[in-house]
């Protein structure tokens, strides 16, 4: 019988980051050693949740870097 992976959000979040960088969650997927459609979802999920946060929330200023950056990339990379 196969074992379930369970993974954890850090985990689904660096897979997510990754996919960004490689410019393709195939790529992602295999370095990882994983199936490309959950990077896919982790993807989907993250992106709804960039789109949903509160205007009025609090980050630090490494936290508003991070976006920033992660913004610049997925411009860049169109």
């Amino acid at each position: 019988m196969v074992k379930r992976r369970v993974f954890d959000e850090a985990f689904k979040e660096m897979a997510v980051e990754l996919s960004y960088v490689k410019g393709s969650i195939q790529e992602a997927a295999r370095e990882l050693d994983i199936d490309p459609g959950r990077i896919s979802k982790w993807r989907q999920r993250h992106k709804k949740n960039d789109q949903t946060l509160p205007a009025n929330t609090t980050l630090t200023d490494e936290q508003q870097q991070i976006r920033r950056l992660q913004r610049e990339l997925r411009e860049a990379q169109i």
